[in-house]
């Protein structure tokens, strides 16, 4: 066996014919030829290059929000104070700003009419306008 198996891998056959031919695994072929020295076979198949990886360009940032001008939030304050309707009184289409704290038991909303959204037109105009201290970073 061991001669033939000299003969077959001289010849240049791939381990898995000379597996065929002996009657074994390839993996014995393989095991065999390491423990007799013979030349082993190093070419294999030759790759393909790799094709270069196209990156996309970083996006362009985006621009600030316009915030609204503090006019809107005095025009809010100007509105009076709240309502301060419970949570149980709050229809569909009333606003729903909170005042106070709501672990205090005098915590309530807004309540007064809103135009279609969860809050009245003031109270949109205070949610969108630019917080205190922002204009100074």
């Amino acid at each position: 066996m061991v001669q033939s198996l000299r003969e077959l891998w001289g010849a240049g056959l791939t381990a898995a014919a000379v597996a065929l031919q002996l009657g074994v695994s390839r993996n014995a072929v393989l095991g065999k030829v390491h423990r007799l020295g013979l030349e082993p076979r190093r070419k294999g198949r030759p790759r393909t290059p790799r094709r270069a990886v196209r990156r996309r360009p970083a996006p362009k940032p985006r621009p600030e929000p316009k915030l609204r001008s503090k006019r809107f939030v005095e025009a809010a304050d100007a509105v009076g104070g709240p309502l301060v309707a419970r949570l149980e009184d709050l229809a569909p289409r009333t606003c729903h700003w909170p005042f106070g704290d709501p672990q205090d038991p005098d915590f309530g909303f807004c309540g007064r009419p809103s135009a279609g959204g969860c809050y009245c037109p003031p109270h949109v105009a205070r949610s969108r306008a630019e917080p205190e201290g922002a204009a100074d970073h």
